[in-house]
């Protein structure tokens, strides 16, 4: 659908001479990849509206574009199943954030840290086969998905140990997400 769509909107900008011919595939994915971001906001945002917790929904957002442009991960092979799968993830991040007790969360918080500061310093970044980086890139991808995934983490055990903020459980939630999509990836590992 996300590609019917783009290709429509490309079509139309030909036939009024906005865009030359030779350019219609950057255009394709510019809007392709344009549409893409407008579902997920959507989804992360209705959500938020659905839970009543929009501020989680667009702190998780913020957090995982974050995460995901710097350490790569999984990609789904269509638009419809990284969408759905973006829904479960996020369904699965703001449910935990809503109804896991903090109090109960703090084993499970500090394993989840350590996994996430592992996977971040074995994988990341995860090259991506349709956008290959260069040894300075990878370098530097790691170096950042390194240092976010701590700063996240040491973040999260302030409001653990401070104030008991389910914040705490929606930061650890997000970067777990996201190391376990670097995990699972099977793509050129950036931390080799």
């Amino acid at each position: 659908m996300i590609e019917r769509i783009a290709d429509r909107i490309v079509e139309s900008l030909i036939l009024s001479h906005t865009i030359e011919i030779e350019d219609v595939s950057v255009y394709q994915y510019g809007f392709e990849i344009m549409l893409s971001t407008i579902v997920s906001i959507l989804i992360a945002l209705i959500l938020g509206i659905a839970l009543h917790c929009v501020a989680a929904a667009t702190a998780f957002l913020t957090m995982f574009i974050i995460l995901r442009s710097v350490g790569g991960g999984y990609h789904a092979p269509t638009y419809l199943q990284c969408n759905l799968l973006f829904a479960f993830v996020t369904a699965v991040v703001l449910l935990s954030y809503k109804f896991v007790p903090i109090a109960q969360f703090t084993v499970l918080h500090y394993s989840i840290l350590f996994f996430s500061i592992i996977v971040a310093i074995a994988y990341a970044p995860v090259e991506n086969a349709n956008k290959p980086l260069s040894i300075v890139q990878k370098k530097y991808g790691r170096f950042l998905s390194v240092a976010l995934t701590v700063l996240l983490a040491l973040l999260s055990c302030l409001l653990e140990i401070l104030i008991l903020s389910p914040y705490s459980i929606l930061i650890d939630m997000t970067v777990l997400v996201v190391s376990v999509s670097m995990y699972v990836t099977d793509t050129t590992r950036g931390g080799e």
